[in-house]
Parts: C-alpha cells; sequence; structure tokens
C-alpha cells in the first residue's frame, strides 16, 4: 500500500483553499488512472492511497503537483508512505 498525505496551511482563504482542493483532486486524476481521496476530518487534509497497481498514478499525482507554485506556497505537510515503510 502507498499513501500520500498533504496538509494545507489553515490559514490560507476559503478561496485558496477551494482552488488548491480542485487542484489536487486532479492532479490524482492523471492520465496513469485515477485515485479517489481518502474522507479526513479536516478540509486541509488530503489523503490518496493504492496498492502497486495504483503506484504510477499516485507517483505522476505529485509530479504534476512540484510544479505547482499556488501549492508549493500552501502546503504544510506533504508525505509518501511506503508499504515497506511502515
Amino acid at each position: 500500500m502507498y499513501k500520500v498525505i498533504i496538509e494545507l496551511k489553515k490559514d490560507i482563504s476559503d478561496g485558496t483553499l477551494k482552488e488548491l482542493t480542485e487542484i489536487i483532486n486532479k492532479a490524482f486524476d492523471n492520465r496513469v488512472g485515477k485515485v479517489v481521496g481518502t474522507e479526513t476530518n479536516s478540509p486541509y487534509c488530503f489523503e490518496f492511497s493504492g496498492s502497486k497497481d495504483m503506484f504510477g498514478c499516485l507517483q505522476l499525482g505529485l509530479l504534476i503537483l512540484k510544479d505547482v507554485s499556488i501549492f508549493w506556497n500552501n502546503v504544510d505537510v506533504w508525505k509518501w508512505i511506503d508499504e515497506d515503510d511502515v
């Protein structure tokens, strides 16, 4: 199992939160596949996970976000958890 955890800064505006939510969700719906985020208790926290067959989609999602400046300006935590790391 592979998991991506993204936590945004809590002091962002509602408009920025909405824009980032769309950007993040689109990043994990890419040409390799689609990973739907796991529901969390916070609108600032995003979790995407999948088995070995979704590795490419998760990895491409991260690569897409890597180049988005509004994401980097507002991200607080960005973790990749590999099943071997647990």
